[in-house]
């Protein structure tokens, strides 16, 4: 649920997704900036669908328009990126489409110090194999593209009773939509995983809308050491499936006391009731309980730990940030959720910003996020699982040179399928390391090389085939080259390459043999 906001939100936006930044990183802007941007690209990929038998290559042409926004005035502040384009493929016309990319969001000051209006939106397109790998570097040059949509727009307000406590109640809705961007109605080129699910769902699209009303209070800093916050939230959910009737209410209470400056205690209480719409109902009603520790070793570091339960069952959760020195950053999160992909994407909205060059980061500690994380249960939109998720990492920063090395640990297993998806029952088990290096090869030109392995088990189990699984491995890597011919025109020249190796188990039989996947990019782009 939204947090009372103790400064504006919406701001540190940059340039996700590689459109054109309104500014130099860090610069703080007045009024308004906006940056309208054009670009076009060419790749050549020599196995669009990845596969290890029936290769096909294509020449896929993106023509694409960016709009990018700053605003930072008395009453708005806040900022956009969206890029949207289309994808010409020369010899596979099914496969082209329309490629949305960008995030935003927004506070309006409707009455100062008193009612705001928060909105967020992101768009994201990505080939359905980032689902299995999600350190992968997203592109769109590739066959099988899905679209995800997400959008919330919240009302809300605060009264503050001096330095005793503030009350707050708002409204949020929430829309999200996940759907393939070219044509599914057959299998061919689809991986192992992607015929197999195919032949248990009907569609992998999904969508839902969410409705939520929240009151509560803060303790103020009259309090001193102790702080609380009570809250009363409930969120119903519209769509079809799982969604329908579906809803989530909770009453929590939870406490803070700093024992010293550095290190706070974390106790929390409350009562929760959870409904979705499966076989059999998912019907959670009983308390929920968390108790952890809050620490603050520099002002740049933020680590907070906690073990109870909510969803039903017991977990960790972990969510920190931890500066060594100047140069140096450590990070880790791990949480247990019950999830679809729609609610990861709705929930990576929710809980995430962007700094000032546009990259994905948690709202509340300012460590990374991986976009692909939101996807790893893409196309099994008729079930709801029980997935724990973790990421660690360090990220090393120099005067020319940036490296970021990152391990990540999803297991997503069914907890319960939609009356119509009754029949689909996988599990998904991802293991995956990282490695991002950037280098400044002159003041106007700039190296990106990147590489990730990803380890997959993916095990089936329903009444067609009662039982059996996938397991594979898969590699992703290449580098970028940018280079700025004047201050308004830039060009790229990327080259990626995937690799899968056979997988073993059922299904082996869809697509035996490794795939090998090279990608060849040049783009242009002008800003105005």
């Amino acid at each position: 649920m939204p947090r009372v906001p103790e400064s504006p939100v919406g701001g540190g936006l940059g340039a996700p997704f590689g459109a054109v930044a309104p500014g130099p990183p860090g610069q703080p802007t007045r009024g308004w900036t906006i940056t309208p941007s054009l670009g076009i690209s060419e790749t050549f990929n020599d196995n669009i669908f990845f596969t290890s038998r029936n290769k096909q290559s294509d020449w896929i042409t993106n023509v694409n328009a960016g709009l990018a926004v700053a605003v930072d005035t008395a009453r708005l502040q806040g900022g956009l990126n969206y890029q949207a384009g289309y994808n010409f493929y020369a010899n596979t016309d099914n496969q082209s489409g329309l490629t949305l990319n960008g995030a935003g969001n927004f506070l309006f000051t409707v009455i100062p110090d008193h009612v705001f209006v928060s909105t967020r939106g992101s768009a994201n397109t990505q080939p359905f194999g980032t689902a299995l790998n999600p350190q992968a570097q997203t592109q769109t040059g590739t066959g099988n593209l899905f679209r995800t949509y997400s959008f919330q727009v919240s009302p809300y307000g605060l009264y503050r009773f001096g330095g005793t406590a503030t009350a707050f109640a708002g409204y949020v809705f929430q829309y999200v939509d996940q759907n393939p961007v070219n044509n599914r109605s057959s299998t061919q080129g689809l991986s192992p995983f992607e015929q197999l699910l195919q032949q248990r769902v009907n569609t992998f699209s999904t969508s839902y809308s969410s409705n939520q009303v929240y009151v509560g209070a803060r303790t103020g800093e009259d309090w001193g050491k102790l702080a609380m916050q009570g809250t009363l939230s409930g969120t119903w959910f519209e769509g079809d499936g799982l969604y329908e009737g579906a809803y989530r209410n909770l009453a929590l209470l939870e406490t803070r006391y700093a024992f010293l400056p550095t290190i706070a205690g974390l106790v929390e209480i409350g009562y929760e009731r959870e409904r979705f719409n499966t076989v059999p109902r998912t019907d959670i009603d009983g308390p929920v309980w968390a108790v952890g520790a809050r620490l603050t070793p520099n002002p740049d570091s933020l680590i907070i730990v906690k073990y109870g339960r909510s969803n039903g069952f017991n977990s960790w959760r972990l969510n920190g940030n931890f500066a060594v020195g100047v140069r140096t950053t450590v990070f880790a999160t791990y949480q247990e959720t019950l999830t679809t992909s729609a609610l990861n994407a709705g929930d990576l909205l929710s809980t995430t910003t962007l700094d000032p060059l546009g990259n994905p980061i948690d709202a509340q500690t300012g460590a990374p996020v991986l976009p692909g994380l939101a996807s790893q249960i893409l196309g099994a939109p008729g079930v709801l699982f029980r997935q724990k998720q973790g990421t660690a990492g360090i990220s090393q920063t120099w005067s020319r040179d940036t490296i970021s090395l990152t391990a990540t640990y999803l297991d997503s297993v069914p907890y319960a399928s939609a009356a119509n998806a009754v029949r689909q029952r996988v599990s998904i088990k991802t293991t995956s390391i990282g490695l991002t290096w950037s280098h400044a090869l002159t003041p106007l030109t700039s190296m990106l090389v990147f590489g990730s392995y990803a380890m997959n088990t993916t095990t089936f189990d329903d009444v067609a085939v009662r039982r059996g699984g996938n397991d594979f491995n898969s590699i992703n890597a290449g580098a970028t080259i940018f280079t700025s011919l004047s201050p308004t025109v830039g060009v790229a020249f990327t080259y990626q390459f995937n690799w899968r190796d056979n997988p073993t188990g059922f299904g082996a039989q869809l697509d035996s043999g490794d795939a090998i996947q090279n990608i060849f990019t040049a783009s242009l782009r002008k800003s105005f």
